[in-house]
């Protein structure tokens, strides 16, 4: 899987730089008198941080833009609260061999145009997907010309060979209607975008807010509000102030230090869920002393990673134990990762040759949540003779020199889009991914082999044991110092119900309804 590895990293190197990357009321904007449930509001009002990168469906995906996109259009599959794919447009699908595949497609399906949703749109949108270039790799192993569409509800897909995360990778096709979708062009059909989701969008103020109207014929949970309206209120304060005034429904993106004050709020509620992605400090496993597991053992045990998470994160998330959030399927719940111990450190940092300590340099972006935890490992690290000094680089110069080499150390987030440990583990510890995911140039025959395993066979408890027995030795060699779990979190009037925090940040909008 070389060339889909490849692909994929390229992916997500998009999808983390979009990551790195103020409205006021609208006359329009407010909850109406009908509908919603016993209160009577027909309009639920939700603050997010930005506005989408686009709403086409084979756009940039980053995690912003898809909870935008997943209110409009289906995805093939979807990904569950546990990390494994669940029925959606494709209703059931059975393997007929380890590269064949048979989906059948839910009947009953209807675009917002009023076009009834067959095999034929499903085989486009996947044909559309393998053309993205930032979808592409989900869909990289899936050989086209050999796969046919079998009635107006049944697909056979046929792979180029096993895939063992192909079902979570189909939760990134969205189904679009053929017709009209080849009728407008990818440019037009983004501004006016169809799909068979909960909601059909009716207006997107650029800057200001999307709205959108539910969709009656939703073949799913149909949603309760008549309509959805997402407001971008970019400022952290400003999104609290509006949800504790109720000038909003739901929050999204709220700072860590106003969680304890709404937490003691009687008039919102938070939902909080462990997240895909994670936050770790990096070696370059070429550059010596880095190439020696000792030295980097040692730095390991001198970070007090509980009190740098409680500092820097509050209450948010959790002290990371491993390279993949428990969120994340295929996760080991046993791993036992070095712990804070000072005294230990000097002892690995003698074994390894070093008994007067070493001279490291610690690289972040000038984002000041990470030259925060850069300071923190600094003071830590001169505890038990660690020299360290902090490089802050401009976070567009950072990011090319990590994927270009030369850091000795560095802070970086990574997101498992997918929730599967294959995107977590393969992309970034396989040797032969790409610079931009391996980051840490990390390389070991055994892991590799056991994510290959892990990749190439579609046994699922084949494929957990490859994926436990990887992250052992993972944590064993220290190519990450594994920082923190991030966390979903959004905050709700007490009157909402049905809201859940998904671990993907793909909200179900269409699930509200007010007490």
């Amino acid at each position: 899987m070389k060339k889909t590895r490849f692909l994929r990293t390229l992916l997500a190197v998009v999808l983390c730089l979009t990551l790195l990357s103020a409205c006021g009321n609208n006359a329009d904007g407010g909850n109406s008198d009908t509908g919603g449930g016993p209160s009577g509001k027909d309009t639920l009002i939700v603050a997010v941080a930005n506005e989408p990168t686009t709403m086409d469906p084979y756009g940039k995906n980053d995690s912003t833009s898809a909870n935008f996109k997943v209110q409009v259009f289906d995805t093939l599959l979807a990904l569950g609260p546990d990390g494994e794919a669940v029925p959606c447009i494709a209703e059931s699908w059975e393997y007929t061999d380890d590269t064949t595949l048979v989906l059948h497609i839910r009947e009953g399906v209807v675009f917002h145009n009023g076009e009834p949703l067959t095999a034929d749109d499903v085989f486009y949108s996947i044909g559309q997907t393998m053309a993205s270039t930032y979808l592409q790799p989900f869909v990289d192993v899936i050989d086209l010309e050999k796969s046919t569409v079998d009635d107006e509800h049944t697909i056979t897909l046929r792979m180029t060979q096993p895939c063992g995360p192909l079902f979570s990778q189909l939760c990134y096709v969205y189904i679009v209607p053929q017709k009209y979708h080849t009728e407008k062009g990818a440019e037009a059909f983004a501004e006016e975008p169809v799909g068979s989701g909960p909601f059909a969008l009716d207006k997107w103020v650029r800057g200001d807010r999307l709205e959108y109207t539910a969709n009656d014929q939703y073949w799913g949970v149909k949603p309760a509000v008549k309509k959805l309206i997402m407001r971008v209120i970019a400022e952290p304060s400003s999104r609290t102030v509006e949800i504790e005034s109720g000038g909003v429904d739901i929050a999204m993106n709220i700072s860590a230090s106003d969680l304890p004050m709404l937490g003691e709020n009687p008039d919102v509620q938070v939902l909080r869920a462990d997240s895909y992605n994670n936050c770790f400090i990096g070696f370059d496993c070429t550059l010596a002393p880095y190439d020696n597991k000792l030295v980097r053992q040692a730095i390991s045990c001198a970070i007090d990673k509980e009190s740098i998470v409680q500092t820097v994160y509050g209450t948010t998330g959790s002290v990371a134990d491993g390279p993949i959030s428990p969120a994340i399927w295929g996760y080991n719940p046993d791993l036992k990762p070095y712990s804070y111990d000072p005294d230990k450190a000097k002892k690995l940092l003698s074994d390894a040759g070093y008994p007067d300590g070493i001279d490291v340099v610690i690289t972040t972006s000038d984002a000041q949540l990470r030259i925060d935890i850069a300071e923190m490992v600094q003071n830590q690290l001169g505890a038990v003779g660690i020299r360290t000094s902090v490089e802050v680089l401009e976070n567009a110069t950072y990011l090319d020199k990590i994927v270009n080499g030369g850091f000795q150390m560095y802070i970086l987030t990574w997101p498992t889009y997918t929730g599967d440990a294959d995107y977590g583990l393969s992309d970034t510890f396989h040797t032969g991914s790409a610079t931009w995911a391996n980051t840490a140039r990390y390389s070991s025959p055994e892991v590799d082999e056991l994510l290959d395993i892990g990749a190439n066979t579609i046994d699922q408890d084949t494929r957990r044991d490859a994926y436990y027995k990887a992250q052992e030795l993972i944590v064993e060699d220290c190519p990450w110092v594994f920082l923190w779990n991030s966390e979903e979190i959004a905050v709700a009037r007490s009157n909402i119900q049905g809201l859940e925090a998904p671990p993907s940040g793909r909200y179900s909008f269409n699930k509200v309804t007010f007490a």
